[in-house]
């Protein structure tokens, strides 16, 4: 028995976004952070913020409801209207043809590519 593909059903609310991953290197005690970015076809909504877990949310953040065909890891940066959100959960749902995760507001400034 084959899993319902699920991932086309995006299709109709697919946006470009921003996926920015940082590198951290340290070369003699000094760190430089690289970071790179890659344009993806994604859903993005608002996360409520009742359905994740209180404990480990600030409820001062805003979150964002991410899904996408291709991974997007944890740590990784979604720009949604010059803001950036880190990645800080992921469920994996390869086998139904998409990935989902949660990003929290950095509230810092927009991450530049280098």
């Amino acid at each position: 028995m084959s899993l319902p593909q699920v991932g086309h059903v995006l299709n109709d609310w697919l946006i470009s976004t921003s996926i920015k991953t940082v590198t951290r290197t340290t070369t003699n005690f000094i760190e430089t952070n690289a970071v790179v970015s890659r344009t993806q076809y994604c859903v993005v909504q608002p996360a409520q913020k009742e359905t994740l877990n209180p404990r480990t949310i600030d409820w001062s953040l805003e979150y964002l409801r991410v899904h996408s065909k291709i991974d997007i890891e944890i740590g990784e940066f979604v720009e949604l209207d010059s803001k950036d959100y880190k990645v800080i959960e992921k469920t994996n749902w390869n086998r139904y043809g998409y990935s989902e995760v949660i990003a929290e507001e950095t509230k810092r400034p927009l991450l530049v590519v280098t």
